[in-house]
């Protein structure tokens, strides 16, 4: 499935070499990463003919989002503040740069646009990190390497439908280095062991990033039996797991997905497609967790995706 990457994604090793399109619209935020600060080189260059905006998350708990071209707020679980917003800054083609932003944005704006099937031609950018600043996990389920704590399981905005427990659905969990997070979400949400299904990234930013997710999240894999069941996908391809999703769900049409996107950002986003494409049969399990300062270093490879082209195509 990673051959398909050609079709929707182009992929930079300098933000110099990014070509964006004319009269187009970068949505953006920063955080405490170096790579979310890419941004800055393509508005040295293209901040004639792109309308760059800056969002910022200024109330975790309301959702609530501030315009910093505007300094207006709008809320993320109000699909008419959505609206609004994007109507202000009407283009056919729009960047949403992940690498800055928070997963309630990115899931709202995606949302939003995606599923209303407008005529904006949306790319997805996202900048790796060039390493992760964690040590090998000694001890498991604890949340001192990336996340300081979890904030608790709550819906992203506009991604609310409940899937029953009392029927039959798979549990699929896109697993990072934080195997506390996965122990927390199988003690929440008690999906029956067989049905367990983990997506490590293959390869990953770096070779021995796969085997400290093994290690990280080895209590969870082997207290149910679900390291035999572990499937993988390309960690910096939101094309790849979303093509994989898609060959779950063919597999077991009839059966309901809890998809937890725990894991890195492209898989986070992949996810959220995923339950763009079935909003009915598909439920977003995400434990919003709180980020520890400068978790990462340096900048790696930029990719850009077509996401509205292989949301359509596939």
């Amino acid at each position: 499935m990673i051959n398909s990457d050609y079709k929707y994604t182009t992929i930079h090793s300098d933000a110099n070499n990014i070509a964006l399109e004319p009269n187009s619209t970068y949505i953006y935020g920063y955080s405490t990463e170096a790579r979310s600060h890419v941004v800055d080189i393509l508005k040295g260059k293209y901040d004639n003919n792109t309308l760059f905006i800056q969002l910022e998350l200024v109330d975790e708990e309301k959702d609530l989002v501030e315009d910093k071209v505007s300094t207006k707020i709008y809320s993320l679980r109000s699909k008419e503040n959505i609206k609004t917003l994007l109507n202000i800054y009407p283009s056919n083609t729009l960047y949403i740069d992940i690498s800055g932003l928070n997963n309630r944005i990115s899931a709202a704006l995606l949302n939003n646009i995606l599923s209303n099937n407008t005529d904006v031609n949306v790319r997805v950018l996202y900048a790796e990190p060039k390493s992760y600043k964690i040590k090998q996990f000694k001890s498991e389920s604890v949340y001192i390497d990336l996340s300081e704590k979890i904030n608790g399981i709550e819906p992203l905005p506009g991604f609310a439908n409940i899937i029953p427990d009392d029927i039959d659905y798979k549990f699929i969990a896109l697993l990072g280095f934080e195997g506390g997070r996965f122990t927390h979400l199988i003690n929440n949400v008690q999906p029956a062991e067989d049905n367990i299904i983990p997506i490590i990234g293959v390869p990953g930013y770096r070779m021995e990033y796969p085997f400290v997710a093994y290690w990280g999240n080895r209590n969870g894999l082997t207290t149910t039996g679900a390291w035999a069941n572990v499937k993988y996908a390309a960690a910096n391809s939101l094309v790849d797991i979303y093509l994989l999703l898609d060959k779950i769900h063919k597999k077991n049409p009839k059966c309901k997905i809890k998809l937890a996107p725990i894991g890195t950002k492209p898989h986070a986003i992949g996810a959220i497609l995923f339950a763009i494409k079935h909003p009915k049969e598909v439920e977003i399990v995400y434990d919003n967790p709180k980020r520890k300062i400068e978790r990462t270093s340096g900048v790696g490879l930029i990719v850009v995706c077509e996401v509205s082209k292989l949301i359509k195509e596939n």
